[in-house]
């Protein structure tokens, strides 16, 4: 069983997943396999290139807090990143996907920008985690530190993503985390049953 799992900001898409692992699936975190991606060698100097001095901290390394601020507000230089980030984390995640699946895993791929990815297509079916809006406000400013006008930016960046479901070809399924705990994790449940 192959699972994709997706949301907005802050709508508690990695709460989710951690539930789906207690359940025995085996899931890839994206933005995981991204932070591994931009530690390999060749993905540093395409971004210190691409990007010069501006993304590097003191120590000469990539500061990744750097470069959001240097792409977050870029379309251009975001695409850029994308585009050199993006097969690196593909080539990381391919070999372990297909093996997990050859084993007869249940893989659940938890990646924010889910619709974009090839593997979507091949999803059995999509868990998309949405949120009221205020709670994901909440939820920013606590996690992340961000003031609401940041918030907002963020949320407002990913609208394109959700145009790209309706084209997918796959059952996607929304699970609504309004207070997260008990709640999030019976719906889960009551999903997930469905679904059996």
């Amino acid at each position: 069983m192959l699972v994709g799992l997706t949301g907005g900001y802050c709508a508690g898409k990695n709460t989710v997943a951690a539930l789906l692992e207690a359940r025995g699936f085996l899931c890839f975190d994206l933005d995981k396999l991204g932070h591994e991606a931009l530690g390999l060698e060749e993905t540093q100097e395409a971004i210190a290139w691409r990007f010069g001095p501006g993304a590097l901290g003191e120590d000469g390394f990539l500061d990744r807090r750097a470069l959001g601020r240097l792409v977050f507000q870029d379309p251009e230089g975001l695409a850029d990143l994308e585009a050199i980030i993006h097969p690196a984390v593909y080539r990381l995640l391919r070999p372990r996907l297909a093996s997990a699946l050859a084993e007869g895993r249940k893989v659940c791929l938890n990646a924010a920008l889910l619709y974009r990815m090839p593997e979507a297509a091949s999803c059995d079916f999509v868990i998309e985690v949405t949120a009221p809006l205020g709670a994901r406000i909440r939820r920013g400013k606590a996690r992340d530190g961000l003031d609401r006008r940041a918030i907002l930016a963020r949320i407002r960046s990913q609208r394109p993503l959700w145009k790209l479901r309706h084209g997918l070809g796959t059952k996607v399924f929304f699970l609504r985390n309004r207070r997260g705990g008990p709640e999030l994790e019976k719906g889960l449940s009551r999903l997930l049953e469905r679904l059996a």
